[in-house]
């Protein structure tokens, strides 16, 4: 399996802080993935905890949208890029406690068992290297290791194939092409079957649904 590498080019400070609410969030979200951030806006809002993690921040949009008396406190944010961390950073720092790690999502996080009341990681996992979900396992092991009892971990990722997938002639080019290019996307052979196994693995309760071509998640330790 290559090794997951931070990808400076494509996650530039440019981008994250200029184009990737209009390119990725509003585009390619409603009109490629055909994953309405409604759900998105949701999952995060009734789900988060007061000591939260969050694998592959982006550019911290749908944290900076938690209302007002949302219970989080202490953000910890993961990410091989810097940028994503910088500008999530920057950008919450004066609503929470923002703690910042940069590094691979496989590896071991640092933080401790059983210390975290969520944990999120949204439209990121197909970024992961691996021939398969079950290459990925390890991300969600740590966030079930890293959760209180009873805590959550919830999130979504772009799948490549799978009967209860809607994908459209649109997002199959995009599939395809961000498949094609170095350290992009790795999740063709990525299934909803899988990523609910893998879950159901790791966490009593999964409660998951496929919207358009993408896996939607819930699961409680």
């Amino acid at each position: 399996m290559t090794e997951n590498r931070a990808n400076s080019k494509l996650y530039s400070h440019w981008w994250m802080s200029k184009g990737y609410t209009l390119g990725v969030i509003w585009f390619s979200h409603a009109c490629v993935w055909q994953v309405p951030n409604s759900i998105l806006h949701r999952n995060h809002r009734d789900n988060v905890g007061q000591n939260h993690l969050t694998v592959g921040p982006g550019n911290g949009y749908f944290l900076g949208k938690l209302p007002k008396d949302t219970p989080l406190r202490t953000l910890h944010l993961l990410d091989l890029n810097p940028a994503c961390l910088e500008i999530t950073r920057k950008r919450l720092g004066n609503r929470f406690d923002v703690r910042t790690a940069e590094q691979d999502a496989l590896k071991p996080w640092p933080v401790e068992p059983d210390s975290l009341d969520s944990v999120d990681s949204h439209m990121m996992l197909h970024t992961v290297r691996g021939k398969d979900m079950w290459d990925k396992e390890p991300l969600m092991a740590e966030a079930a290791r890293a959760l209180k009892p009873g805590g959550r971990f919830f999130g979504c990722t772009v799948l490549g194939k799978g009967e209860e997938l809607r994908i459209n002639p649109l997002a199959r080019r995009f599939l395809d092409l961000y498949n094609s290019q170095e350290n992009t996307f790795c999740n063709l052979d990525d299934t909803p079957e899988d990523l609910r196994k893998v879950l159901e693995k790791h966490f009593s309760a999964v409660d998951f649904r496929v919207v358009g071509a993408v896996g939607v998640w819930v699961a409680t330790k």
